[in-house]
């Protein structure tokens, strides 16, 4: 893609499609995109502009003069697109993956970021996988196989099933301790992006703690908090699908490097379809959230900030102390948390989604037997927003499971939603684990994937 004045622009061999941006679109009522064959194309003007004027490319066709505005500033766009429609001309146009990353993005540099585990304990991981990108593009990239920390090195046949990854494959190799002080030399202060973020940073922060590892100080975004408040027209938001979305490639999907390689292009995307440039941190900010943030203490996920006091803040934090006092400022708890923790900001009426429902449904008696859910014994804990928990709950019954108000005994999986602190039912459900506990700790979007929720 090439970004241009209120449009994105594909250009392929045989077509140009010129897509308006969401914003852009609604400003002119309409967000109909227009194709233009490359053949029709019979001229290409282009008109200079400067720091205070847009530049133009003209395109004369068989039928209505095409006009494609760039944004002043911008002194390269309009030319690139003239070379890039002669190279369509002679059918050299770049690939859609290519084309998808389009020029690159003065000050939006970041590190891709992604991690495999051996099992259910999030901490277990045995791969990482980072791409650098710098000014938009990618720059240098990185993948590790790692033995997991030693008290959670076993390989459940269900996580092999999925990546692929065995002990035998890791044997030998660096512990993930090794791999994390790589990992924080590579990444430096630059800030993380990972899709379902929240499962990456705890991953991080639990294999350093399962080793003794220092906890590095990082800011995160989440692609999938992002692709949501995007409202692209995709049926859901995993990742496989929003790399189709954008023409992107991911041909080993559960390979570390390849899903933090697809999550960097996904943003870069999303940042050309929005017409932005600048900061990775300013982008995630103009859509309303905080970066999130990993220290020893915590994990503080991607949260709304519907009052734009948390964004000033992390900004003024790194402006003027860099990342580890934007660290500090978002682990803060905001206000009192003598009575827990502090919840994140969200409208007024939705309380249904963190309350506990009164009535606890029974596990359906005709639900099947092969349901993943069937006889496990179900917590949640955290927020589910736009889903209450007696939505869930009832979805989790109709599956055969027993639904616990509390991580007891009985307890087989928590689901942790969003929160701004370890809530006490995770601390609970890991100090059960380490008393060899069987439970399962799910992110909140394993468990809607499982139910069937987008």
């Amino acid at each position: 893609m090439i970004s241009a004045h209120g449009a994105t622009l594909t250009v392929t061999n045989d077509e140009l499609t010129v897509t308006p941006t969401p914003l852009f679109a609604s400003l002119r009522g309409s967000s109909a995109t227009r194709v233009v064959p490359i053949a029709d194309i019979t001229g290409v003007d282009v008109t200079d502009g400067d720091a205070w004027s847009p530049s133009h490319v003209t395109l004369t066709t068989a039928a209505d003069p095409v006009t494609i505005s760039f944004v002043p500033g911008d002194t390269e766009g309009a030319a690139r697109l003239r070379s890039i429609l002669d190279d369509a001309k002679h059918g050299n146009a770049p690939d859609t993956a290519a084309v998808a990353g389009g020029a690159g993005i003065p000050g939006f540099s970041f590190v891709g970021f992604d991690v495999e585990t051996a099992n259910s304990r999030w901490g277990s991981i045995c791969q990482i996988g980072l791409v650098k990108i710098i000014d938009g593009e990618e720059v240098d990239r990185a993948s590790w196989l790692c033995t997991p920390p030693k008290d959670l090195a076993e390989f459940d046949p269900g996580n092999v099933a999925i990546h692929g990854i065995t002990a035998e494959d890791v044997a030998g190799a660096p512990g993930v301790d090794e791999r994390i002080a790589q990992m924080t030399e590579f990444v430096g202060d630059l800030p993380l992006v990972a899709h379902n973020a929240q499962f990456d940073a705890s991953a991080l922060r639990d294999a350093c703690r399962a080793t003794g590892t220092a906890v590095p100080k990082m800011l995160f975004a989440c692609t999938l908090a992002q692709a949501r408040a995007t409202k692209l027209d995709v049926k859901n938001h995993k990742l496989p699908t929003l790399v189709e979305h954008f023409g992107l490639s991911l041909d080993n999907h559960h390979d570390a490097c390849e899903d933090a390689a697809a999550c960097a292009g996904v943003i870069v995307a999303l940042a050309r379809g929005a017409g932005y440039t600048g900061s990775l941190m300013g982008f995630v900010h103009d859509a309303g959230f905080t970066l999130g943030s990993i220290d020893d203490a915590r994990v503080t996920p991607v949260l709304r900030d519907r009052s734009g006091a948390g964004r000033a803040l992390q900004s003024e934090q790194v402006a003027q102390g860099g990342v580890a006092a934007a660290v500090a400022a978002t682990a803060e708890p905001r206000g009192s948390n003598q009575a827990g923790p502090v919840k994140k900001e969200r409208k007024p009426a939705p309380w249904q989604s963190v309350a506990t429902p009164d009535t606890v449904p029974e596990p359906a008696a005709d639900a099947d037997p092969n349901s993943p859910l069937y006889g496990e014994h179900v917590t949640l804990t955290g927020e589910f927003e736009p889903h209450d928990k007696g939505e869930l709950w009832q979805a989790i019954a109709k599956q055969g499971a027993q639904v616990g108000k509390n991580v007891t005994k009985k307890t087989t999986i928590l689901v942790v939603g969003e929160w701004a602190n370890m809530t006490s039912k995770e601390k609970r459900a890991r100090e059960l684990q380490d008393k060899g506990q069987d439970i399962q700790i799910w992110p909140a979007h394993k468990l809607l994937e499982t139910l069937g929720i987008n």
